[in-house]
């Protein structure tokens, strides 16, 4: 628990814990003295020798502050991650029985992370009844209802005086925001809740156990009415800061619903006022009381002094360049800086969204109308919408800079006009090497609009800039920054490994002496899986012993599983579906097979090089950009079979070759393509535009 001048509760709660039933695997208390001036530290010191207890002095004031140095300190101590850390305050008065029944809690819901207990009142003075008819307790005093079950529980009804968090959540590295709770002044409310929330978002799951309680210690001035009034005001102000930027459209950093919300609350406030209903006058000053907290830390609240970047695109489904923007939002994040990643809506968006939550990176859906992708009907009316709609939207986000991939020759443009009409700043990243464009007086007109906010491009490849140059150039300024950064490959994850090659085989059920191909992409036309299965059907009496492993999903599937039929290959053609963690997949392979028409850069190129393994792919640009005159694999022609049958054949044949491609391309991937010397290139990239 954290104190800040409590010695007229901390008596009554020290004795209380002096009676404790004891815990089979015992229990420690950490009590943070948070600059007390009225004799607490003395006061904590007199009960050393009756309990298992420390002190620990933080003289800033903030209860938020106060915890976060005790967990520091234990921390550094060695212990379970299951361990329980149980969270209270300085005037809550432990029941007997509490400590015993939290380890009896943690013992039965293994599965749970965070968990609320029962908190009843201890009313220094009872209130009026009406009184709390009308008030949301818990919010006010911090207080759970008698009447709520045992079970799972929204995370903000997790209250500060009667908590508990196992330690694994801590050593992943979350602390209490110091920005909201109680500092000793005027404070925006959420100092646990905020930490609640934010660990359900990463998939921990919250709990109440009632068998667990506490006695709330409510002063006499605590249920006044400017008291309960200055508590709405203070959720207002801690609402505003767990509310995730880019949900609504807003006017003035307020959700324009809110500003409608408030006139309904003053019409009906002046209402009860003059046909004199005292209790919904009450309720109406609570609600606007609220809102006007939340309207004042919107334009006065101290905001954080990091700048934001927004990722966004036009993109309709999970690919390489997805993959790319979520890193881009890590790389930002470990520079300092603030990213959110914003997406339209696609098949698998909720799963992936809820794997990046568990790294703490944020996905919002975003989806203004396009006008310039494609040849829409009524485009001047979707530019309008676009404005009007999807500007506030944009602004929404409150980012500093946005960041507009490009997946194809026009997809992002309307993004990138959208964000220069908002008067925000740009950079572009090109994840393709476009075919050449022609643009009506239309189109030109609004591209020399969108590209005059721009200040950087990047391309993942040499070829995708030189493509993308060839019919951008025009409209960019020469001002901006031009890059070539390629798309990275964890190389912690992606390694040679002997146990990792057996597991993947045992997992897709391929013999271990067997030799295996395969494709690591999408089931879709760019990729062209038709001609690895007929590479494979090519190459079968040659290698009886032959498996083909195509690992992703797509519109193709039905199409590829009916020929493989046709072909006789069934047994040997393996379809994996959708793969969350390549790294299981890929070191099965003794071959990695990349036979697109066209590339941006080829992620799965280097993921097998990373791996160890040789990497064939289509002469086209993006994969010719790491495999010409490179050691590590080897090019074959864009069109026609036969080039591919006899490299393929060749390499298969040799495993000597491919063990010294597989060391080149090792060496490759950590020198040129880590996360380490990538993410360097990035934040090289946005030195100065942020």
């Amino acid at each position: 628990m954290a104190t800040r001048n409590g010695a007229a509760t901390l008596p009554r709660v020290l004795d209380a814990y002096c009676r404790l039933s004891v815990p089979a695997d015992g229990w420690r208390l950490l009590i943070v003295d948070n600059g007390s001036t009225d004799g607490s530290g003395e006061l904590i010191a007199s009960y050393a020798s009756r309990l298992p207890l420390r002190c620990l002095h933080e003289p800033a004031a903030g209860k938020n502050r106060a915890l976060n140095r005790a967990l520091e300190l234990v921390l550094a101590e060695p212990d379970a991650d299951d361990a329980l850390y149980v969270f209270t305050d300085d005037d809550a008065t432990p029941h007997a029985d509490w400590l015993v029944q939290w380890q009896a809690c943690a013992q039965a819901f293994p599965a749970d992370s965070v968990f609320g207990g029962a908190i009843l009142p201890d009313w220094a003075e009872p209130p009026p009844d009406w009184l709390l008819a009308l008030i949301p307790t818990g919010l006010t005093y911090g207080l759970t209802s008698p009447s709520m079950a045992d079970g799972p529980v929204f995370p903000g009804l997790v209250w500060g005086a009667n908590m508990a968090v196992r330690r694994a959540a801590f050593v992943a590295g979350h602390r209490f925001d110091v920005a909201v709770g109680p500092n000793g002044a005027e404070y925006a409310m959420g100092s646990e809740t905020e930490l609640t929330r934010r660990l359900a978002l990463l998939g921990h799951r919250a709990r109440f156990y009632g068998g667990a309680r506490v006695t709330h210690h409510i002063r006499r001035h605590q249920v006044e009415i400017d008291y309960v009034l200055q508590k709405a005001w203070r959720f207002g102000r801690g609402k505003f800061r767990q509310d995730p930027p880019g949900r609504f459209a807003e006017w003035r950093r307020v959700p324009r619903w809110m500003w409608l919300r408030y006139l309904k609350e003053m019409l009906a406030w002046a209402r009860a006022a003059l046909t004199g209903d005292v209790g919904s006058k009450f309720s109406h000053r609570w609600e606007l009381a609220y809102l006007r907290g939340y309207f004042h830390e919107a334009w006065r609240g101290s905001l954080p002094a990091r700048k934001t970047v927004l990722v966004t695109s036009y993109s309709g489904e999970l690919g390489g360049m997805e993959l790319r923007m979520a890193q881009e939002v890590r790389y930002l994040q470990a520079a300092g800086h603030g990213a959110v990643l914003a997406m339209r809506r696609f098949a698998g968006l909720t799963a992936w969204t809820q794997r990046l939550a568990r790294e703490q990176v944020t996905v919002a859906e975003f989806d203004p109308p396009a006008f310039f992708e494609g040849n829409w009907r009524w485009r001047d009316l979707r530019r309008w919408r676009a404005h009007w709609f999807g500007g506030g939207r944009l602004r929404a986000f409150r980012a500093d800079l946005v960041h507009v991939a490009f997946c194809w020759t026009t997809y992002g443009a309307s993004l990138l006009w959208l964000a220069q009409r908002c008067r925000l700043p740009t950079v572009i990243s090109v994840h393709n090497a476009f075919p050449p464009a022609r643009f009506t007086a239309w189109h030109e007109r609004l591209l020399r609009q969108a590209f005059s906010g721009v200040r950087g491009v990047y391309a993942v490849s040499a070829s995708a800039m030189a493509h993308f140059m060839a019919i951008y150039q025009p409209y960019l300024p020469q001002s901006a920054r031009l890059a070539v950064i390629p798309n990275p490959v964890d190389v912690e994850r992606f390694r040679p490994s002997l146990a990792a090659r057996l597991q993947a085989r045992m997992r897709l059920q391929v013999p271990q002496q067997a030799l295996v191909i395969g494709t690591v992409a999408r089931l879709a036309e760019q990729k062209r899986p038709a001609l690895a299965i007929n590479l494979l059907a090519a190459l079968r009496q040659r290698f009886p012993d032959l498996y083909l492993v195509l690992a992703g999903d797509g519109p193709l599937e039905a199409t590829l599983r009916g020929q493989a039929e046709r072909l006789g290959l069934t047994p040997w053609v393996i379809f994996t579906g959708f793969v969350a963690d390549v790294h299981e997949v890929m070191p099965a392979l003794d071959v990695h097979l990349l036979m697109s028409r066209n590339e941006g850069f080829g992620i799965a190129t280097i993921e097998a090089m990373a791996c160890g393994i040789p990497a064939v792919a289509t002469d086209v640009p993006g994969s010719a950009d790491i495999l010409r005159d490179s050691p590590a694999g080897t090019l074959i022609p864009a069109h026609g079979l036969a080039a591919a049958v006899v490299a393929v054949g060749d390499l298969l044949a040799d495993p000597a070759r491919r063990a010294a491609m597989g060391r080149c391309g090792r060496d490759v991937a950590v020198s040129r393509y880590s996360n380490d010397v990538v993410g360097k290139q990035v934040s090289a990239f946005y030195d100065g535009l942020l």
